[in-house]
């Protein structure tokens, strides 16, 4: 049965820790490059007076500066969203003409999930900055920067944060992002739940869009190494094997050197030690079954698809905005 993409929604994260110039950057881009149609919802929680007049422009904020986790913040956008395929976009990402015009006939296919877009390093333009994570049946989270790998790790692929395109009826049925995960292991939680209820994910070389790494959100370095091994234990025995668990252990040592001659070396390794005897012991309890959303309610689509024009509109406020940014 061929699906037909009715409606597209944008979703940026303005979070209390987001830079301003980041942020910035990054709505005025889709702004000026949108396609006809597009929904922008700005996930905002924090203050901003939108000195640009954005949502005169099309971009509608949401207030959700009650809430401090940045899952809760993505998941209640989510919600509210009205576009069957949700692009999510981490504020410091830019992207380009014509980014979506594979992405969206891609979406066709039934069963298609996920679609992770080709990012690039802003400061080298012809350098990958991710493909998407690869994560491995022995729970380590390696990010991709090269074809080959992306190709070769297909099945096993999830997001990176800085941009994923998502079918919301497939994050609906697993109910919404894990709210109890830092943002990186929340989307690759979420892509492992929609990979096991059968969706497909798929990797968009030609799609373009491009990061400034410093914008993206800093992790701890010992609650990463905790919440690798949380990951790695709710998805225990369904991604993995006993060999795979063995290669688990020796995977502490693989993190250790790759991070040496830096203190982050030992604090990762002390966090995936914390995690393992904690999550382990607890084993039973976090491969819980995930909530699932049965029921939600959006109008009837248009009977077309959505029309694909890219030609940036000529209004003042987005040229101040795009000088500005």
């Amino acid at each position: 049965m061929e699906y037909n993409v009715s409606r597209f929604t944008i979703i940026i994260p303005l979070l209390s820790n987001t830079p301003t110039e980041a942020f910035e950057e990054t709505l005025a881009s889709v702004l000026v490059h949108k396609p006809e149609n597009t929904e922008v919802l700005i996930a905002n929680a924090t203050q901003y007076s939108d000195p640009w007049n954005t949502a005169a422009e099309g971009a509608v904020f949401i207030a959700s500066d009650h809430l401090s986790n940045p899952m809760d913040v993505l998941n209640k956008a989510v919600l509210q969203s009205q576009g069957d395929i949700l692009h999510i976009l981490y504020p410091g990402t830019e992207v380009s003409t014509q980014w979506t015009q594979n992405i969206l006939p891609l979406f066709e296919e039934s069963k298609l999930g996920i679609v992770i877009p080709c990012v690039y390093d802003r400061r080298k333009p012809k350098r990958i900055f991710s493909l998407g994570i690869y994560y491995k049946p022995e729970g380590v989270l390696r990010t991709i920067r090269r074809s080959q790998w992306a190709e070769a790790a297909q099945k096993r692929i999830v997001p990176h944060i800085s941009a994923m395109f998502i079918r919301k009826k497939a994050l609906m049925q697993i109910g919404l992002f894990d709210t109890g995960f830092i943002p990186q292991i929340s989307y690759v939680d979420a892509a492992m739940g929609i990979l096991k209820q059968g969706w497909g994910i798929a990797v968009d070389q030609e799609c373009r869009i491009t990061v400034r790494p410093n914008y993206l959100p800093a992790t701890n370095a010992f609650i990463w190494g905790v919440q690798i091994e949380r990951l790695y234990f709710r998805w225990f025995g369904q991604n993995s094997t006993f060999t795979a668990l063995g290669k688990h252990f020796g995977s502490f040592g693989i993190d250790f050197w790759r991070h040496l001659p830096k203190f982050k070396a030992f604090q990762i390794l002390f966090g995936r030690l914390f995690g393992l005897f904690f999550f382990g012991e607890m084993l039973t309890f976090f491969q819980r079954p995930r909530k699932t959303i049965h029921q939600f309610t959006m109008t009837e689509p248009s009977p077309t698809p959505i029309p694909v024009e890219f030609d940036p509109p000529d209004h003042e406020n987005l040229s101040q905005i795009k000088k500005a940014a």
